[in-house]
């Protein structure tokens, strides 16, 4: 989930509660980023953010401000709330159980990659009923804070449990065409509109990453926005979305 996805507190109260009925017979992990409450704080702290091509490039001392908003503010206010619901919530970061690792994309910034997944915290909270919500910060190999795409994390968790889906709720309806939803996307309606220009920009990485996630065993991938209960059924289901397979 982005940090914009959800569009008020009540939005996401309704999520979570959709998300508890849909447990019921299925087994869940939520992955959040929050990068608009970190500008947000940065800027109360006289930082100011720099991003490149749409990724924010994490200084040592915004790192600081990362651990603090993701895996202390945002992380614990969401385990708060799934437990005042009755669904047991685990909240976690990269570092715990070595769940991710990471490599900083170039030297000296603190915006890192996963190079690693080891999902056997994962697959042990999940055994026990628990609900891992897992916020996008890890370290590097030397034990140094990383900064990761909230996205990117997801995927890779996505395809290290061969899951059945994996859904990126945000603030955009799903990969547009013209404006318009494209309700279904496979490789070769891929290949045709990225080459076509049909599907533009930071979307051509999505859908790419998306595709090679399926491939690797992921079931579909869905991409669009909550607004009310139901639409999470609607997105696993495709009357909502885009959704890749």
């Amino acid at each position: 989930m982005g940090g914009r996805a959800a569009s008020s507190k009540e939005t996401l109260i309704e999520l979570i509660e959709e998300l508890g009925e849909l447990g019921k017979g299925s087994r869940f992990v939520f992955v959040h980023g929050g990068g608009a409450e970190v500008t947000k704080v940065s800027e109360v702290f006289g930082l100011k953010p720099v991003f490149r091509n749409g990724i924010r490039l994490t200084s040592e001392a915004e790192m600081d401000i990362v651990d603090m908003v993701l895996a202390g503010k945002m992380n614990k206010a969401l385990v708060r709330l799934f437990s005042a619901r009755g669904i047991p919530a685990v909240g976690l970061t990269g570092v715990d159980g070595d769940l991710f690792l990471a490599q900083p994309i170039e030297e000296g910034s603190r915006t890192g990659r996963v190079v690693e997944v080891n999902p056997g915290v994962l697959t042990l909270l999940l055994d026990h009923g628990y609900l891992p919500i897992v916020a996008s910060v890890s370290r590097d190999r030397e034990g140094g804070g990383l900064n990761i795409n909230a996205d990117e994390v997801a995927l890779e968790l996505a395809k290290s449990l061969q899951a059945k889906g994996l859904l990126y709720l945000s603030d955009i309806p799903g990969v547009l065409k013209a404006g318009a939803v494209m309700e279904r996307i496979d490789a070769e309606t891929a290949a045709r509109e990225i080459e076509g220009g049909g599907i533009t920009g930071g979307m051509i990485p999505k859908v790419i990453s998306s595709l090679e996630a399926v491939k690797r065993g992921v079931g579909f991938v869905g991409i669009g926005e909550y607004h009310a209960k139901g639409d999470l059924k609607a997105l696993i289901s495709g009357a909502k979305g885009t959704k890749i397979v």
